[in-house]
């Protein structure tokens, strides 16, 4: 076999190992996200004793909230991504606009909110729309926490 056949051979299964890896990074990245989801809605069923009508009728309305609530904050870390990166070159005009971005994308998300605050009055008794925002708390809570000891079982 010539040399340029082999070079080319070498260069077509690291090519492969890459996208290999790369591949299954993404299938963990997803089936860890899977798996959260999964936590979240038996946490949150648990905390607020959802029964099956009302699960039913709140898990579309909460997750249409958390989809467009994280476009807001996506929006909101690319701005800011953006200034980390470029700061010393912008002008103070440029500054104001990101600043004033970041208010408005903050009263976005208090809209968003509300908006979705009445939504979840009209489906569930308001004990369990309390209950709602409890559980986002201890979720993240929970979250943190898991990731914490997560890692200090990899310093062990």
């Amino acid at each position: 076999m010539n040399s340029t056949i082999k070079t080319t051979l070498v260069l077509w299964a690291i090519l492969f190992a890459c996208f290999s890896t790369v591949l299954g990074q993404k299938q963990k990245s997803q089936l860890a996200g899977e798996h959260v989801t999964s936590e979240k809605i038996a946490f949150f069923t648990e905390k607020i004793g959802l029964t099956p009508k009302e699960a039913e009728k709140f898990w579309p309305v909460y997750n249409a909230y958390w989809k467009k609530k994280n476009a807001i904050i996506n929006e909101r870390k690319n701005k800011m991504a953006h200034y980390s990166k470029h700061y010393k070159k912008l002008s103070p005009c440029q500054m104001e606009k990101l600043a004033d971005d970041y208010v408005q994308q903050e009263v976005q998300k208090a809209q968003l909110l509300k908006e979705y605050h009445e939504k979840f009055k009209k489906i569930l008794p308001i004990k369990k729309v309390m209950k709602i925002y409890k559980a986002d708390y201890q979720f993240k809570a929970y979250l943190l926490k898991k990731i914490k000891n997560s890692g200090e079982d990899e310093k062990e």
